[in-house]
């Protein structure tokens, strides 16, 4: 089946100037995976909690097709799934579900479904309502969009009786236990189903288990959920095990600049900022954040790490060649960059994915700085340095051309650390579509459009192994040549089949060390959830994908 991968990708306003002048005043701290926002009093019921993102800017909120990350934490509130996984140790619970079964050959998977749930509408949650769900998947994932990568091979989806339903692969899919927690393949009643995927993106009708309803989806103004009464269904990792939501309902506005939001957080007109990725808190606004009695919570975001890709593919490009790609990746100082273009306490990447990816390998040798190093890699690879400071091999001038479709300070700082090895980074700014479009063409040195969340290491079989529309593999991707491509396909192959932990992780490990020293991936930064919450917000929850939980959420 053909496939279009689901991205979410920063949308940056750097204040590049006053993170230097007020650096070490950062208020951050790391958050644990059941709670994010500390309890100072008991908790009681009412209020709504208002809160800040930055602009949406794929308009859909249909969690299948949800890609932007502060948009899938919405879904979470009031779509639920199968099972969850435990923020700490990525363990799988039961949520929805009761239990499950996988057969020997890990084709099927059969799950027995808890009684007494309702959607918002009153639809009983049963087996018909999951086989339509995987039914919808399904018909999104043959028509190019949609959850594709998250039921790979799934072939069947058969109602045994109303509490249980059997999934049948053809061939093993050792991530779809995981997939079964994810906001993705989160829920929805057999009546909102009847819509299509275009209608389900704007946000009516739709029904799920979950503590909140959603009423009004408008990325142009405000959305808003309302609490929901006879909720019954908590995640295994909620501290409360039953009743309905303690916030009366929750208001989210879309304010693009991050200064604005900060005001406002400071100033007492919103509750709680939630950036996730999509332009993360920096140090001067930390400190106003912190002198407002406020605190900012942070976590880890799975799946890749902020990483760019360089085209290699093209034998004529600079990047086909590994000591050029090794240069570039030792010329990048990436602590200077998380401590300068963030804040002091934001923390340095360690590899290609998020340190909160289960099976994550961290890649010491990859994020190395060492411009001694890079300047004798270019030198071996005869790329000379010229009197202007920059190198040059056979009149050609070692130009990089970088794709991206946001302006901001991080992109100058990468632009002055290639210029100390005499490489010259230039970085074309267009369109979200125009710098896709670019990127096929393959007229390019390096790619910054790409990252995909998701609790498990197929991450990096999600971003990477894809196809077209048209069923070719790989059109969109330059990152390998030949050889580079058949030792990734038997690792995808060999990754996603795999049902045995142990072998697994050993597995992704390889995956990830691969890609790491052949530099087809170079790590820039660790994508961070940031939540900044006033002092009347208690009890936050972060989720394994590093969303955020509000079903045991109280303000003052």
């Amino acid at each position: 089946m053909g496939s279009r991968i689901s991205s979410t990708r920063r949308l940056a306003a750097l204040a590049l100037a006053g993170a230097l002048a007020l650096s070490g005043c950062g208020a951050a701290g790391s958050a644990g995976g059941n709670g994010t926002a500390s309890s100072s009093g008991t908790p009681h019921s009412g209020g709504i909690l208002r809160i800040a993102e930055p602009t949406e800017i794929l308009n859909c909120i249909d969690p299948s097709q949800a890609a932007w990350t502060p948009t899938r934490s919405l879904v979470r509130q009031f779509a639920e799934s199968l099972t969850d996984q435990d923020p700490e140790t990525g363990e799988i619970k039961p949520w929805l579900a009761s239990d499950w079964t996988v057969g020997d050959d890990g084709k099927t998977y059969t799950f027995n479904l808890k009684h007494g749930i309702t959607f918002s509408n009153g639809e009983p949650f049963n087996a018909d309502a999951v086989v339509a769900n995987f039914n919808a998947f399904l018909d999104e994932a043959n028509s190019g969009i949609g959850p594709i990568t998250y039921i790979t091979g799934l072939e069947s989806v058969t109602k045994v009786d109303d509490d249980t339903v059997t999934f049948t692969f053809s061939q093993p899919n050792a991530a779809f236990l995981q997939a079964t927690s994810t906001t993705t393949l989160g829920l929805l009643a057999p009546e909102s189903l009847k819509q299509t995927p275009q209608e389900r993106c704007h946000g009516k009708n739709l029904y799920g288990t979950g503590p909140f309803t959603l009423t009004q989806w408008d990325i142009s103004s405000k959305t808003t959920l309302a609490r929901r009464k006879g909720y019954n269904s908590p995640s295994p990792f909620e501290t409360r095990s039953k009743g309905d939501a303690y916030l009366e309902g929750i208001e989210v506005s879309y304010i693009p600049e991050q200064s604005v939001r900060t005001g406002s957080l400071a100033g007492g007109q919103i509750d709680a900022i939630w950036q996730a990725a999509e332009g993360e808190i920096y140090e001067n606004e930390a400190a106003q954040i912190k002198a407002a009695g406020g605190t900012i919570q942070s976590r880890a975001i799975p799946g890749t790490s902020y990483d760019i890709y360089p085209n290699v593919r093209d034998e004529s490009r600079p990047l086909s060649d590994k000591d050029v790609r090794e240069a570039v990746s030792l010329a990048l100082d990436r602590a200077a960059y998380a401590h300068t273009v963030y804040r002091q306490d934001y923390p340095v990447v360690k590899g290609i994915l998020g340190s909160s990816t289960p099976m994550f390998q961290a890649t010491p040798d990859a994020i190395k700085y060492d411009v001694d190093k890079a300047n004798d890699l270019l030198d071996k690879a005869g790329w000379k340095l010229g009197e202007d400071g920059y190198r040059y091999k056979d009149g050609r001038k070692l130009t990089l051309v970088m794709l991206d479709f946001v302006k901001n300070p991080g992109q100058d700082l990468l632009v002055d650390q290639l210029r100390q090895v005499g490489a010259d980074l230039q970085i074309e700014i267009s369109t979200w579509s125009d710098s896709v479009n670019k990127e096929k063409t393959g007229e390019y040195d390096l790619s910054m459009l790409w990252s995909y969340t998701r609790s498990d290491p197929s991450a990096i079989d999600n971003l990477l192994n894809v196809k077209d529309g048209t069923g070719n593999k790989y059109a969109r991707w330059n990152i390998a040549n030949a050889e580079q491509r058949a030792k990734l396909d038997a690792l995808f192959s060999a990754g996603i089949r795999e049902l045995d932990s142990a072998k697994r992780e050993s597995i992704y490990k390889e995956l990830q060390q691969y890609l790491a020293d052949e530099y087809l991936q170079i790590p820039i930064y660790e994508r961070v959830g940031d939540l900044a919450l006033g002092a009347n917000v208690h009890d936050v929850r972060f989720t394994a994908e590093s969303f955020i939980s509000l079903y045991g959420t109280w303000i003052d």
